[in-house]
């Protein structure tokens, strides 16, 4: 075999990655930004999202054919494991594509992301990682010391879920009380995981949406990130400008993805309050998480799906 795909069917937006098996390098990407996770867990998700999303996984199981993929993987994260009826979304996506959904378990989704980050060979020769992926139904926390997996959690901290359970959906702009609700929820869970001396003695990672828009806001306001690092201070400035402003307005705001304007104050919140509990100056942005890490699986002595 020598290409891969692997499909992340994620909260906020589907995303595929073609592999050459050889060397792990990536061959093309594509992703489709549907949003299966829904306002309550409660309410499952709707037929229309559950036909679009499979539509879409098939359209990236044609675009992973088309560039030379010889199998694909197709993995679901926190929305495909939690919300009621999604069931139904994996029989959709097996009808439409005949490929079969691995669904992986919030420990397992976070053991992944570690992996995938420890792969990236932008960060590879720092041993002590504390990476964070924040997705849009959870959080996945992961901490590597000496090369190897010490911390690996998953928290229900994801940023369409925070924005549906405390701020009724993102079209206005936030409050001070809107804004303590979301830190301290953030805080009461991962301060379980964190403490507010780790940056010291880990380089600190971010992966997930929220992280690559503050980049791209900060490379159209003519401050281009240096060496990956993104300070924590100018996460905290746009935090403060968004939760100032509406939905529309947000979406004037350059570099943020219009798609993503109505999660991204939450987001901002919880980013700065985990900067808080691990005492980070500023995050390193990283690409890697559950696609790379599930290749690396894959590859390994465990990869049994191939």
């Amino acid at each position: 075999m020598q290409r891969l795909a692997i499909i992340d069917i994620g909260s906020n937006s589907i995303k595929a990655t073609v592999f050459k098996v050889a060397d792990r390098a990536e061959v093309a990407r594509q992703s489709e930004q549907v949003r299966i996770f829904p306002p309550g867990l409660d309410e499952g998700i709707p037929l229309d999202k559950l036909k679009a999303a499979a539509a879409a996984v098939g359209r990236l199981v044609d675009f992973a054919r088309s560039h030379g993929a010889e199998k694909t993987v197709i993995v679901g994260t926190s929305a495909v494991r939690e919300s009621k009826g999604a069931s139904e979304l994996v029989r959709h996506i097996r009808d439409t594509t005949g490929i079969a959904v691995t669904v992986l378990s919030g420990e397992s989704e976070a053991r992944v992301v570690a992996r995938g980050v420890r792969s990236d060979t932008a960060y590879s020769a720092h041993p002590d990682l504390l990476a964070f992926d924040l997705g849009g139904g959870s959080l996945e926390i992961v901490r590597t010391r000496s090369g190897e997996i010490r911390t690996a959690r998953s928290l229900p901290l994801g940023s369409v879920r925070l924005t549906n359970g405390f701020i009724g959906g993102g079209d206005s702009p936030l409050s001070e009380r809107d804004v303590l609700s979301v830190s301290n929820h953030v805080a009461s869970l991962a301060g379980m995981v964190l403490n507010p001396r780790m940056a010291e003695s880990h380089l600190v990672l971010g992966a997930g949406g929220a992280f690559t828009a503050v980049a791209m806001h900060l490379e159209a306001a003519g401050e281009p990130i240096q060496s990956g690092r993104i300070p924590t201070l100018r996460i905290r400035e746009l935090r403060d400008r968004l939760c100032k402003l509406g939905l529309a307005a947000r979406r004037e705001v350059p570099g943020v993805p219009a798609d993503r304007a109505d999660i991204m104050p939450v987001a901002l919140i919880t980013i700065c309050t985990l900067a808080d509990l691990c005492g980070a100056e500023a995050f390193h942005l990283t690409h890697h998480g559950v696609r790379h890490g599930m290749l690396d699986v894959l590859l390994s002595s465990e990869g049994a799906l191939l």
